[in-house]
């Protein structure tokens, strides 16, 4: 009834099925890095593409990060005017981004693979990047 010596016992020497599972990635664009502005971050080197898009922006009388992670499964359409503005619907959910040097941020969203979407505020980047800026993300509601 029991024979030691089959494959995969302990007595084998071969570690057990949940030891030999891959662990994830480590996801690089979820530690943001806010030494430097970039109005983006992308996904590198995952396997799986992205499920959530995170928006944030900086609220200055609190001092504080606020932010919405919405699922690009629901995201049902993106429009835009020139590289200045862009809308997403998210079905229930609506958002407006303004700003300079979209058109790429538009391709990518296409492609599913922005992680993360930062507003730019003075307080935490003295100094305005020369490069594509996001100056508001806001959300849209309705009456």
């Amino acid at each position: 009834m029991f024979d030691s010596n089959r494959p995969g016992d302990r007595a084998s020497g071969m570690p057990p099925p949940s030891a030999t599972r891959e662990e994830p990635p480590d996801d690089d664009g979820l530690k943001l890095d806010l030494t430097e502005y970039k109005p983006w971050v992308l996904q590198r080197g995952r396997s799986r593409p992205t499920m959530l898009l995170d928006l944030r922006r900086f609220e200055p009388k609190s001092g504080m990060w606020m932010g919405w992670q919405l699922s690009y499964p629901h995201l049902h359409a993106v429009e835009y005017i020139g590289e200045r503005m862009l809308s997403m619907d998210f079905g229930t959910r609506q958002f407006v981004i303004e700003g300079s040097g979209l058109g790429e941020l538009v391709r990518h969203l296409q492609q599913g693979s922005v992680l993360t979407i930062l507003e730019y505020c003075g307080q935490v980047w003295p100094q305005r990047p020369a490069g594509p800026v996001i100056t508001t993300i806001t959300r849209v509601t309705g009456k």
